[in-house]
């Protein structure tokens, strides 16, 4: 893929390396075969190739996330089902976490999605924080109707709990809580 940053852009080496691998990329389209976002939705910028192209636009372009920009980075799951189908060997990983570095720099999420946000973080890496989580989904999802009603945030809260096993799954022993470099 042809790119236009400029000197200075590429003075980061964050912005170097994603313009390297922006180049690698050659839109042939097999990572859309793989990818389960785009699969689901059936809309091109909800797949690897469409995230690229958003990407590509925000960074050279030095702009601010747009609420577009940051729904379809988003919805990527970071599988990375797409690095084992691409033939050009695009390191997708790395675009998408600079993509999400630079939203996370230049676009104000409401505060509803903050919390939310906040939340996960506080949660899933735990497992016992998580098995507490599953606990009190198991005690709320009767009142999965009137947590839907709640203003902006009730229909994804009443989605997580449609996604809630209905029993917990026993207790592993070498459970510990993730760890991130």
């Amino acid at each position: 893929m042809q790119t236009n940053f400029s000197l200075a852009q590429l003075a980061d080496p964050a912005m170097a390396t994603s313009e390297k691998i922006l180049r690698t990329c050659v839109h042939c389209g097999f990572c859309t075969a793989t990818c389960p976002t785009y699969l689901l939705l059936g809309d091109e910028l909800d797949s690897p190739r469409g995230r690229i192209y958003l990407i590509k636009d925000m960074l050279e372009g030095a702009k601010a996330a747009s609420a577009e920009v940051v729904r379809h980075i988003d919805r990527c799951l970071s599988c990375l089902s797409c690095m084992t189908t691409c033939p050009s060997g695009v390191h997708y990983m790395h675009l998408v976490d600079h993509a999400r570095s630079h939203i996370e720099q230049t676009f104000s999420r409401r505060l509803d999605d903050r919390l939310l946000r906040a939340v996960l973080a506080f949660v899933l890496p735990y497992p016992n924080r998580f098995r507490l989580a599953l606990l009190g989904a198991k005690l709320g999802s009767p009142f999965r109707g009137l947590v839907a009603r709640l203003p902006r945030i009730g229909n994804r809260l009443a989605a997580m709990l449609d996604l809630a096993p209905a029993a917990l799954p026993d207790r592993d022993p070498t459970d510990r809580p993730a760890t991130f470099p």
